[in-house]
């Protein structure tokens, strides 16, 4: 008989819950999973994973601070599943659901069959898990494989069987060579393992199964030893690391329990005794049997955080997301905390729990929009223009999208690396690159005014014609643009413009978009905002395609011109599907919305109507 106070629940109805709670695990994990670009570590990923085979992979994360698993597995299955955002998050998706189906049988090997249920629930609504299942990392793989070492080692302690052995062997293994932070749990089932298993000889299999773990880890130790003497050299691996602080630690507890952690701590304490009932109508007893089943999740939280704090006070590489491996333990805690209360009070604390659940988010980090950042680039790219990158580590996500939106073949340089590798002579380099271009693209953090290399730019000849920012967190993620503009002018626009340049197309096919590109300048700084119209004429002189739209689509208003500078301007025209072959010019005035009054065009020192002839295209 279980003197636990819940009410019977037969198999098929936990059966149908345990159901329901992977559905819903899976829909929030799947929710918005591609609404937010890849950020830096998510990008260094793509990289790290890329081969082209498994060798190539594990000798690439030789280099890392990572073990090699997750790599390799995330290799494999980009190259079945594909390299779209939603594709590369589904991998951790699936991971984070096994992880929620996982604890079930964990849960019930601990506390019973309805805390079992009731940490599946905890975890498909933890908010932590459910981000990070989310992102093209390893920590959902960290997080499952503990689950999975976990319930093979307590099925191991109940009865060592053949396959509660090699589970937990293999589990363990896999979970070292996902992340180091996995020793952590191994730690605490070592301690576990000799405090509360008997009989020796019992504890003597253990041991040697936790030798096991040891011997098949061992070839990757020289690795370790390794990544462990250069990786305090290099902030790159450690930017995002927090120091031991007041402030960390209630981040921490905000992403482990949420707004309302008083309850959800209370009730993990909670779930450190049993209750059970002497008699009807009495108070329930407080007993700390099985004392096996609650010590192992809670020496699994205390030496995790324990050992992070006391490593993080002499090397800091402490960050939330590394609290993902205490996720599950707590969950189990605070399950059996709710089976020991009485009934009515239990479903309308899951009520609130699921409700607040659902409602709210307490873990989900904003992280800069580089799909954004390189569209702006995209839209108006031309031909084999060199993308630059000065952004620090947000260059891995950003040759993601270079190559997803421009083509893997796109010109792209990483001045971080350009810096790491050429050190003193990392200018003069640049220089030399920039004096074979004609025009390129600066993807640049931050609203500085390049001092380290803003004069060599102007040494090389460019001026900058365009910039394009995306806001984050107040900070601007600028696309820059500089080409180099020759001195003379194509046409003026009244007394306002000047057309220094244009480049069209010289063929096309009906149906195809025609991309147009202006220079501009203004003789003084316009009162107003002046709309530029692209067309393409017939040899009647009638019309056939046209853009009209403030220069830049909207992103360089004419009012903000400043004297002297010149402003980059992109139209694209659709060609008529029906349109006959032959020669169209192509034309372009400017007029203010206002009135729609063109202003007069003088090419080569003679008037030329209310538009200017910038070109000619071949309709083929």
């Amino acid at each position: 008989m279980d003197h636990r106070i819940f009410p019977a629940v037969s198999n098929r109805g936990r059966l149908a819950l345990l159901t329901l709670i992977l559905l819903l695990a899976f829909a929030l994990r799947t929710h918005d999973a591609g609404i937010r670009s890849l950020w830096e570590d998510e990008g260094w990923t793509m990289l790290l994973s890329k081969g082209p085979g498994v060798g190539d992979v594990v000798r690439t994360m030789v280099y890392d601070q990572h073990p090699p698993l997750y790599f390799v597995l995330f290799h494999l299955w980009r190259g079945v599943a594909g390299e779209t955002e939603f594709a590369t998050r589904f991998f951790g998706i699936l991971i984070g659901v096994v992880a929620v189906a996982g604890i079930a049988p964990l849960g019930r090997a601990l506390f019973g069959a309805n805390a079992g249920v009731l940490a599946a629930l905890l975890l498909a609504l933890a908010d932590l898990h459910i981000d990070l299942s989310q992102e093209v990392r390893h920590y959902a793989l960290m997080a499952t494989l503990a689950v999975l070492s976990s319930l093979f080692y307590v099925r191991w302690v109940r009865r060592s069987t053949r396959a509660s052995r090699v589970g937990w062997v293999l589990t363990s293994l896999a979970l070292i060579y996902t992340h180091y932070l996995g020793a952590f749990v191994l730690i605490a089932q070592g301690l576990h393992l000799l405090i509360c298993v008997r009989p020796r000889a019992k504890l003597a299999q253990g041991v040697f199964l936790l030798g096991a773990v040891g011997l098949g880890f061992l070839p990757w130790l020289p690795v370790v030893i390794r990544q462990n003497d250069v990786r305090w050299d290099n902030p790159l691996y450690y930017q995002n690391s927090v120091p031991n602080s007041i402030e960390t630690y209630r981040a921490v507890r905000q992403v482990l329990f949420g707004s309302h952690y008083g309850l959800m701590a209370g009730l993990m304490l909670l779930g450190l005794v049993t209750l059970v009932s002497a008699r009807r109508g009495a108070w329930p007893r407080v007993s700390l049997r099985p004392v096996w089943s609650t010590l192992y999740p809670a020496l699994w939280i205390a030496l995790m955080t324990g050992l992070t704090v006391y490593i993080n006070s002499r090397s800091q590489f402490l960050t939330e997301r590394n609290f993902l491996l205490i996720v599950p333990a707590i969950a189990l805690l605070i399950a059996h905390g709710l089976t020991n209360l009485e009934r009515t009070a239990r479903l309308f604390l899951v009520t609130v729990i699921v409700a607040v659940g659902l409602t709210t988010v307490d873990a989900r980090r904003h992280y800069p929009d580089w799909r954004a950042v390189v569209h702006n680039v995209t839209q108006y790219h031309l031909d084999d223009e060199p993308v630059l990158m000065d952004i620090w580590v947000g260059d891995f996500p950003a040759r993601y999208y270079v190559d997803r939106q421009m083509g893997v073949d796109t010109p792209r340089v990483s001045l971080r690396e350009w810096r790491d590798t050429y050190k003193t002579l990392f200018l003069p380099t640049l220089l030399d690159y920039l004096n074979h271009q004609d025009a390129f693209w600066l993807i640049y953090w931050g609203d500085a005014p390049l001092d380290e290399y803003g004069s060599l730019i102007q040494q090389a000849g460019f001026e900058r014609t365009a910039a394009l920012p995306v806001d984050h967190l107040g900070t601007p993620l600028y696309s820059f643009r500089y080409d180099k503009i020759p001195s003379s002018e194509i046409a003026a626009f009244g007394d306002l413009f000047a057309l220094h340049r244009a480049d069209v197309p010289l063929t096309a096919a009906p149906g195809d978009a025609v991309d147009v590109a202006l220079w501009w300048s203004a003789a003084q700084t316009p009162p107003l905002d002046y709309s530029v119209s692209v067309f393409l004429m017939d040899t009647n002189g009638a019309s056939v395609a046209q853009h009209d739209s403030s220069p830049l689509d909207g992103h360089a208003p004419t009012s903000g011109w400043q004297p002297g500078n010149v402003y980059y301007d992109a139209h694209t025209l659709t060609v008529p599907a029906g349109l006959p072959p032959g020669d169209y010019q192509v034309g372009v005035r400017v007029y203010w919305y206002g009135d729609g009054q063109p202003l007069a065009v003088t090419q080569d020192a003679t008037p030329a109507g209310d538009y200017a002839v910038i070109g000619s295209v071949d309709v083929e």
